[in-house]
């Protein structure tokens, strides 16, 4: 379903923005809907440096566009996105993924108004992660993890 919605957005704007929570499956969903684009994440202290100091070196690696992961840790790209897409006005250009800060909708509804369509992700359901239907049976002590950590496996200390 949201990679149906991702789609739609990749084929009426020049920029798809993800945003949801930490582990909402932003960076999946977009790798998986767009596998020949490059990747590039913004975590990365080396990639995160070339971006602040060569904003359009860091964007000149992709011509045709890419799935930039972690905007918001360089939120002052948005603006040299926007040029880019405004010059070459082409469909699903760069996909971005980020947090739901404030600053970087705030930054999106500002620098690419118009020019990005955006997806928000909700933490993944209870029945997500292994596909299949909650064990009513199960009481809270013993049930299945994702019934006692919100859907978030990283919450259990013996989850790996």
């Amino acid at each position: 379903m949201a990679q149906t919605a991702l789609m739609r957005l990749a084929a009426g704007f020049p920029v798809v923005v993800i945003t949801g929570p930490r582990q909402s499956g932003k960076t999946t969903l977009a790798r998986n809907s767009f596998p020949t684009k490059p990747y590039v994440s913004l975590e990365n202290p080396a990639e995160r440096e070339f971006a602040v100091d060569d904003p359009i070196g860091f964007l000149g690696r992709f011509p045709d566009g890419a799935v930039v992961d972690e905007v918001q840790r360089v939120p002052e790209l948005l603006s040299w996105i926007q040029g880019i897409v405004d010059e070459h006005s082409v469909m699903g250009h760069f996909v971005l993924t980020g947090s739901q800060q404030f600053d970087l909708v705030a930054g999106i509804s500002q620098s690419l108004a118009g020019r990005a369509g955006r997806l928000e992700l909700l933490p993944l359901s209870a029945s997500s992660p292994l596909k299949t239907q909650l064990d009513s049976s199960a009481d809270s002590q013993t049930g299945p993890w994702w019934t006692r950590f919100n859907g978030f496996p990283n919450c259990s200390p013996g989850f790996r």
